[in-house]
C-alpha cells in the first residue's frame, strides 16, 4: 500500500482540494446538477481523510 509518508502528503493534498472546493460550493447554485455533483465529491473526499486518519491511529 503506501508508506506513512505518501499518505501524509495525500492526506495534506485530499484537505487543501476540500477546502478550494467547499469555498467554490458557497458560490453556486443549490439545485444545479453541478453543486449536487461537486457535494457528492466532497462527501467521498471527506470518506477517503477519514480512511487514512483511521488507518494512522486518528487525525494528526
Amino acid at each position: 500500500m503506501f508508506s506513512t509518508v505518501e499518505l501524509r502528503y495525500i492526506r495534506q493534498c485530499l484537505k487543501q482540494k476540500i477546502e478550494t472546493e467547499r469555498e467554490e460550493l458557497k458560490g453556486m447554485d443549490e439545485d444545479s446538477d453541478e453543486y449536487m455533483e461537486k457535494a457528492n465529491d466532497l462527501m467521498a473526499l471527506d470518506s477517503i481523510v477519514a480512511k487514512i486518519d483511521k488507518g494512522r491511529g486518528a487525525g494528526r
